[in-house]
């Protein structure tokens, strides 16, 4: 149900959550902390198909690679103390 406003277009959060391989709450989340923007048609919630597309690229895959340099630190560093 893609609906487009002003040369956007918008369709359901759980759609494009699909199309760009990440979970519905993530979009979900974002828009609502303002970083894509959404419409509410009838107690649902599209969001902006470009500015989901770029937030994947630019936003979250960045910190999803961060949070797992962190985890594999604490690991090296949890092995480094069973050695010792």
């Amino acid at each position: 149900m893609a609906v487009v406003i002003n040369g956007r277009t918008y369709e359901l959060v759980t759609i494009v959550a699909k199309q760009l391989g990440v979970s519905w709450v993530t979009l979900y989340r974002a828009s609502k902390a303002g970083k894509i923007p959404y419409i509410r048609l009838g107690g649902r919630r599209l969001v902006d198909l470009e500015a989901a597309q770029r937030f994947v690229a630019t936003q979250y895959r960045r910190k999803t690679a961060e949070a797992m340099k962190r985890v594999w630190a604490q690991r090296k560093r949890k092995q480094r103390k069973r050695k010792s």
